[in-house]
């Protein structure tokens, strides 16, 4: 993976869920105590190093709220509210924008030799200078410059990277962590009934019957209230389970009989344990209708667009997933 994916990956995957956590605590300014609390549910190394140091998503919530409120008290604002974040409220709200010391932050990460990985992420944040993610870490009981330590180490290995894309341009793959038990998430992820909880293009379903196919409704309203046009001919959707090994792989697949030409989709599951949670891995495949020939004439033109709309909807369904125990 280049370096420049590798920045913008990690920037789109990061801010989603910084910007997340900065909406429950009712701010739209993302911070770098947000970019920290992101960090703590990352899959890669970044996430993966303050887990191993014991800082999970819920201890690093409650550090930061306490230290928001040690800040208000500074100023001679005193609060007897619950001072814990709410629910993420991100994908019903707009208007978010980056702090200036996050985005400084942002290309400390990427420059001087950095990859823009949440690693490098990680290690501009402990030398960010203000002293916020040093407040933090202490009231974590972590110690920074151990920290420090674990991260330079950890830049110095070369780790080869799994690639996000198979040979089938129409399919990819996007791995997560999520901070909840791997029976809770199979729990979410196996049952029809709470598809829409994760897939944003389902609405609704009629999960009644014990086995499927099942029939769902495409999604006409954005969170936000916004209406979502949806042709006639996607609005029903024919939803089967194809494969169920629990705890740890299901797959489903969404076609649309209204509309015979019309793609099917697969979505798969593979999930497994993890310090602190669990790791999923989400893989998206398309059942291209076209024929042979044309298949050899518009896949090369539109491999770029495919791959990017596939990710996008990756990322779309991981943080369903991941909002759902957040």
């Amino acid at each position: 993976m280049s370096r420049f994916i590798q920045a913008a990956s990690t920037m789109h995957t990061v801010s989603l869920a910084s910007m997340e956590e900065a909406s429950r605590f009712g701010v739209r300014d993302a911070d770098i105590d947000h970019l920290l609390l992101a960090l703590s549910f990352d899959p890669d190394t970044g996430g993966q190093i303050l887990r191993g140091m014991g800082v999970s998503l819920d201890t690093a919530r409650a550090a930061v709220a306490a230290q928001h409120s040690t800040q208000l008290g500074l100023v001679g604002i005193a609060s007897d509210a619950d001072t814990s974040p709410g629910r993420i409220v991100f994908h019903e709200t707009s208007g978010y924008v980056w702090t200036d010391r996050a985005l400084a932050v942002w290309d400390a990460a990427s420059s001087g030799g950095r990859r823009g990985d949440s690693a490098a992420v990680l290690r501009a944040l402990l030398d960010e200078p203000s002293g916020l993610i040093a407040e933090i870490l202490t009231r974590l009981d972590v110690d920074r410059e151990a920290l420090i330590i674990r991260v330079d180490e950890m830049q110095r290995l070369v780790l080869a990277r799994e690639s996000t894309t198979d040979r089938n341009e129409l399919s990819g793959t996007h791995s997560i962590f999520v901070p909840a038990p791997i029976d809770d998430v199979w729990a979410l992820l196996s049952s029809a009934s709470r598809i829409p909880e994760w897939e944003p293009a389902v609405g609704s379903i009629d999960a009644t019957a014990q086995t499927g196919p099942w029939e769902a409704e495409a999604t006409t309203s954005a969170p936000d209230g916004r209406p979502i046009a949806v042709k006639d001919g996607f609005r029903r959707m024919r939803v089967e389970l194809v494969e169920s090994e629990g705890p740890t792989h299901v797959r489903w697949r969404f076609s649309y009989p209204d509309a015979a030409r019309a793609s099917a989709r697969q979505i798969a599951f593979d999930l497994e344990h993890a310090a602190g949670g669990m790791q999923l891995r989400a893989t998206l495949t398309w059942e291209f209708t076209l024929r042979r020939r044309s298949r050899r004439v518009l896949r090369p033109l539109f491999r770029p667009l495919l791959r990017f709309l596939v990710y996008i909807q990756l990322t779309q369904i991981a943080s369903g997933v991941t909002r759902a125990f957040r």
